[in-house]
């Protein structure tokens, strides 16, 4: 219990570190531009492969809390609908009774949800991706780097170099 509520306070500083916005930023970039480069801080088939072993867990890495606890909630609910019929099918008299449907359609449903999962980690890895390129763009960075001339016609062999970025 212990590990688990480490792992959910984790989640939820990275959540709130991150300050991702998947609503806002797929309104703004289109996943299907993104080309993966150096310095991304998700990996969307890293994500996508967590979120296939765990639904919701791809969201949750990326910083969407909420999203992923939405996807892990309606796979539980799918897998309670599953229970729930699997308890209550019995035959009699050659007659089936109960929940085979709710049986079928729990666990079909179950499957759409991960796979539905895998694909919405991906598309919002990708889209937190584009917008934290964005971010660090708009940004400006200041370099303040010391220089040592190596030859001595230089009037100043010694001094200090600023790179400035925008």
């Amino acid at each position: 219990m212990k590990i688990l509520l480490l792992i959910l306070s984790c989640f939820l500083f990275i959540n709130t570190v991150t300050n991702a916005q998947y609503k806002i930023n797929k309104t703004q970039y289109d996943y299907r531009t993104y080309k993966h480069q150096i310095g991304d801080p998700y990996n969307p088939s890293v994500d996508g492969f967590a979120s296939f072993l765990i639904p919701g867990l791809g969201q949750m890495s990326t910083g969407e809390l909420r999203r992923g606890f939405a996807f892990l909630g309606e796979y539980a609910g799918c897998w309670a609908i599953c229970a729930i019929g699997a308890s209550t099918w019995y035959e009699e008299d050659g007659v089936e009774h109960g929940g085979p449907l709710l049986v079928y359609l729990g666990f079909f449903c179950a499957i759409g949800v991960d796979l539905f999962s895998v694909v919405d980690a991906i598309r919002v890895a990708k889209v937190n991706d584009l917008f934290f390129r964005d971010k660090k763009k708009a940004g400006y960075n200041l370099q303040l780097s010391p220089y040592f001339g190596s030859s001595a016609k230089e009037k100043i062999p010694v001094g200090v170099s600023l790179k400035v970025l925008f």
